[in-house]
């Protein structure tokens, strides 16, 4: 079997061998959009019961999670020709919004999430590539989540403390778990609260952080990236507002193995517009264009805007827009800057897309006209 280092040696050559065919060829063509249903998915759409597709890898290989009939999740994953696993985590509780979360997956198949018991209580847990659970945790864990696994097998997520005040809702934490166990807690100087979104497989981590007064009377949002070796970089887009609490601020919702960066940041008016940050330190930001974008957007554009997910190794960028209906649509961005605007052909339905592969392979959620959720999954048309 080969190792985790030779695998992404071999992956990362073949990408950098194709890149120029990808960047001229697929990311340039029409894509085919299709939507797939895991098996047991609920047709609730009051509840939007159905499939949601959360991570794509580099092989292809797609996590996310169903919602049943009585409305608790599950994980799964599907495989390039069509087939599923399902799977429970052994502690997962039955019923609605309890179950088996799904947050990240690697390239070996390995997947995190969180799993919610019986009682209600959120455990982050690791799904090896051989099917085996293991519960992440630690002294004084309130409960948690894991956002992202890396090739080499570290974890990084959200926790909540149990010595925290819990009057006070701006308490979560980050956590990395290195491939042999070991634990490390951290927040970014001065931080209330750390909301964690990314990690490469060099182990850089990526989100945002909530600076607050004492009296919590006025918070500031800040993108911030974390080496292996816990130094950190803040990131402040020029042009983000400065009310946190209406959520203005920089928010990092990607990060490639280059430490190109991709997120969003909410202006004084709450019109949200993408950007992406190279390695370097330069910001290029962006917009998908609409109404809500312009110049002058009308007053009802709060909450509008441009909103991307996530950074490939060729610096493609995907994501969700929303314009002047006020509806979620699918669009790319190459490393170029053209952006590329797309939506299921079907009518009624809604097209958010969550997560790229190396390849520009796309995997998200579509809504159908009755808010049924199905798996999206958007490839280049060869």
């Amino acid at each position: 079997m080969s190792s985790p280092r030779q695998i992404r040696r071999s992956v990362a050559l073949c990408i950098a061998a194709c890149s120029l065919w990808l960047s001229a060829s697929a990311i340039a063509d029409p894509p085919v959009i299709r939507t797939f249903d895991a098996p047991g998915a609920g047709s609730n759409g009051a509840t939007q019961q159905g499939t949601l597709g959360i991570s794509i890898n580099s092989f292809g290989l797609i996590a996310g999670i169903t919602r049943d009939a009585n409305d608790a999740r599950h994980g799964f994953l599907r495989y390039p020709n069509g087939k599923f696993t399902i799977f429970d985590h052994p502690d997962a509780g039955t019923g609605p919004t309890q179950g088996t979360g799904v947050a990240g997956l690697n390239a070996l198949g390995a997947v995190v999430g969180r799993v919610r018991d019986a009682n209600d209580f959120d455990h982050p847990y690791i799904r090896d590539a051989n099917g085996n659970f293991i519960t992440i945790s630690f002294p004084n864990l309130l409960g948690g989540n894991a956002w992202a696994i890396n090739l080499q097998g570290a974890v990084v997520g959200n926790y909540l403390n149990l010595t925290d005040d819990q009057s006070v809702l701006l308490h979560y934490h980050g956590f990395v778990r290195s491939p042999n166990g070991v634990i490390t807690k951290f927040d970014p100087p001065g931080s209330t609260m750390t909301e964690v979104t990314a990690m490469n497989d060099a182990g850089a981590i990526t989100g945002d952080y909530w600076v607050c007064s004492v009296d919590f009377s006025s918070c500031s949002i800040h993108g911030f990236i974390r080496t292996p070796n816990g130094k950190y970089t803040v990131i402040d887009v020029p042009g983000a507002g400065s009310d946190g609490w209406s959520d203005q601020g920089t928010f990092l919702t990607g990060i490639n193995d280059l430490g190109d960066v991709s997120g969003t940041y909410a202006d004084a008016n709450n019109v949200y517009h993408g950007f992406v940050r190279t390695k370097a330190g330069s910001i290029t930001t962006f917009d998908v264009p609409t109404t809500c974008t312009g110049a002058a957007p009308p007053a009802d554009c709060a909450y509008e805007g441009t909103f991307p997910s996530g950074i490939n190794l060729v610096g493609t960028i995907v994501g969700a827009y929303y314009g002047e209906d006020g509806l979620p649509h699918g669009f790319w961005r190459a490393a170029n800057g053209s952006i590329t605007k797309f939506d299921l052909r079907r009518a009624g339905y809604l097209t958010f897309p969550v997560s790229l592969n190396d390849w520009g392979q796309i995997t998200g959620v579509a809504y159908d006209p009755n808010f049924v959720t199905h798996g999206l999954y958007v490839t280049p048309d060869r």
